[in-house]
């Protein structure tokens, strides 16, 4: 009896050692391999090996943890079967040549903390599902040829600490909402076509240290308030302000 207990621990500690992820998430992890290209990165993967040896993929409790594919020579498309990384918290894909839209498939993710897409040639607008992410922390999408305007109620992304959108060709107001994102830090949204007032509140953003607006067509009365603030950096030049707005980022 004794025995049999024995091979029976042992079957079970091997199937927990060999059960890697899900069909369906290494699946998703050969669809983007496809469709950017894989055979061309700079560092590619061997699909004959488990993903566990795949660079830049980190794998925890059999879910794909993270992808990090930065400056790796991805381009093409990203996969809408993304979105079935359900287990997924940072996807780091920046400073490549990816091309086509951001997956709306991303915001059925639950606990993603963490995309960056800067540095490509995404184009379109944000997913409306992305932009009502309660789990997401960092949405940096600066350098891309994104465009369109910012859907009206950001209030779903609760623990956004950095949204950053600088030089694309957004447009239109800057949501009211922005002001409801108790714990952001971080707002880069410099050169690209945003225009009418900026939300009255702004100056109130308790956790707020940098904040980069210039080169945009912003108009009326800039908050002075802003300059009493403890910021780390804050840019506002090339805009319509009603009154001359001074430079005072560091370095700049």
């Amino acid at each position: 009896m004794k025995n049999f207990t024995l091979i029976i621990l042992a079957l079970f500690c091997s199937s927990i050692l060999v059960a890697g992820i899900s069909p369906k998430e290494k699946q998703a992890l050969v669809d983007l391999y496809n469709s950017t290209n894989g055979n061309e990165w700079t560092s590619s993967w061997d699909l004959s090996q488990t993903p566990e040896n795949w660079m830049g993929v980190t794998i925890i409790s059999d879910k794909v943890f993270a992808i990090s594919l930065k400056d790796n020579n991805l381009t093409g498309t990203l996969p809408a079967s993304i979105g079935n990384l359900t287990g997924l918290k940072i996807l780091n894909l920046h400073k490549n040549n990816l091309e086509g839209t951001i997956p709306a498939s991303l915001g059925s993710i639950k606990g993603l903390k963490t995309i960056n897409l800067s540095l490509n040639k995404l184009e379109g607008n944000i997913p409306n599902e992305i932009l009502a992410m309660g789990s997401l922390e960092y949405l940096d999408l600066f350098f891309n040829n994104l465009s369109g305007e910012l859907q009206s109620d950001l209030s779903g992304l609760k623990n956004l600490k950095r949204l950053s959108l600088a030089n694309n060709d957004f447009r239109g107001q800057l949501p009211a909402a922005i002001v409801s994102l108790e714990k952001l830090t971080d707002l880069q949204i410099s050169s690209n076509n945003f225009s009418g007032k900026l939300p009255k509140g702004l100056s109130s953003l308790p956790q707020l240290k940098k904040l980069n607006l210039f080169d945009n067509n912003f108009t009326g009365e800039f908050p002075t308030q802003l300059n009493a603030l403890n910021l780390d950096e804050l840019t506002y030049n090339n805009n319509n302000f009603t009154e001359t707005a001074t430079l005072l980022a560091a370095g700049e």
